[in-house]
Order: C-alpha cells, then structure tokens, then sequence
C-alpha cells in the first residue's frame, strides 16, 4: 500500500514540475449519428458530463485525462421507405475514458502573456463502455473511439480556467443504436448499412482549477554537519 501511494505521490510531483496541472468537469450534452439519423441532429440530445485532470507541459500543449459520462438516443428519421416501415428508436448510456492532447493557438497562461484567452483543437484515444448490445451481436461492450474536436479557453486570475467545448467521436461499432446489417430481429430488409459505424458527440462547458506548485510529500531536513563545513 504504501508503495502506491508514493507511486501516486511521484506522478503528480513530476507532471507538476514543468508547468501546473489542473482538476475540473463541467456539464454538456450528448448527441448521436447512425442508422436512424444521418449527421448532427439536436433532436437527439441527452444530459452529459465530464470530469478531468490536466498536465500542461508547456504554454500551448496540455495532456487531458477526462472521463465522460451521458446517453446515446434517437428515433427514425423517415429517410425512406424502410425507415418509415422500421419505426425504431432507442436510449443507450455510455461511460467513455479518453487521454487526448489539446494544440492552444494563444500562450495565454504565462506571466507574460498578452491575452487571457486562447481557442485549442484536440485529439486522442479513449474507449467507452457501453449499456445495453444486441443479443448474439457478438460484440463487446468495451470499445475504442477516437475523439477529436475545438473549444476555447478563458483564464480567470491565472488560477481558474473557463472553457467551452465541441468535441465528435469516431467508433468502430454499428450496434449503439442496435442496428446493424443483417439485423434479423425487425425484418430481414431492413438492415443498417454495416460500412457506416456509429458515432456520438459531446458539447458542453467546464470549469478548473490550477495548481501552480505541489507541496513535496516528503519534509526536507538539512544534515547540520555538512552545513557547517
């Protein structure tokens, strides 16, 4: 036990040592596109969340480890005549973990910096953990996604950060919604397209706190014998 803690200890030391790190979340919304609805659709959005921890390496590169939690819905979209005939719908919830990079276009947080703002793009791996998979789909329930998107980012007293956030997932799974091709649980006509995976999007704001300095968990004691040398 007491190894990990000084494992957890040194970690938060070193990512601390170069810059400041950061602790947040914020609410936001989910949104989805698939089989039922093509594109972005604010008809299907569902509460979200974020929570996250951040290193900042430099003035323009951050490290962000987040975990998001929200729901996947939709009902169909009557882009044809299967469509209308299939009438599907569906509420899926999804627990996602991503480490991504953000770029910051401003140095907006060192002590010289000509502005407090600074809009970013990011990108990077996650997995997500999803509620509910067909039966015999043979598919898991834990599967990647690759998340990319902007946002903008408004410092407050150099020791809060407000930021507003639009991000897109990319999955490599065509069951969130529950159709797929060759779906036999509706009608055999009226497939999903099995080339065109799922994806879902999450927008939403947040707010932090910066740590410039991380107190050493070890008290230093000078050796008076050296000292008076």
């Amino acid at each position: 036990m007491r190894k990990i803690l000084f494992t957890i200890l040194v970690f938060f030391q070193l990512s601390a040592s170069s810059q400041f790190i950061e602790f947040g979340g914020g609410p936001g919304f989910m949104n989805y596109s698939g089989d039922l609805v093509r594109g972005y659709d604010f008809g299907t959005t569902a509460l979200a969340g974020s929570v996250y921890y951040r290193m900042n390496f430099s003035e323009i590169v951050t490290l962000r480890l987040a975990a998001t939690i929200g729901k996947a819905k939709g009902s169909e979209t009557p882009i044809d005549a299967f469509a209308v005939q299939r009438d599907h719908s569906f509420s899926n919830s999804i627990l996602e973990f991503s480490s991504v990079f953000e770029y910051h276009f401003f140095d907006f947080k060192s002590q010289k910096a000509q502005r407090d703002w600074s809009p970013y793009i990011f990108g990077g791996f996650g997995v997500m953990s999803v509620g509910d998979i067909p039966a015999n789909s043979g598919v898991g329930k834990i599967q990647p996604v690759l998340p990319v998107g902007f946002g903008v980012k408004y410092l407050v007293a150099k020791k809060y950060s407000i930021g507003f956030e639009a991000g897109a997932r990319k999955t490599f799974y065509d069951y969130l919604d529950g159709i797929s091709d060759g779906d036999q649980t509706i009608k055999d006509y009226q497939y999903g397209n099995p080339k065109d995976d799922d994806w879902y999007f999450y927008t939403g704001i947040s707010f932090s706190i910066i740590l410039f300095n991380i107190p050493c968990p070890f008290p230093y004691i000078p050796n008076n014998s050296l000292l008076s040398r």
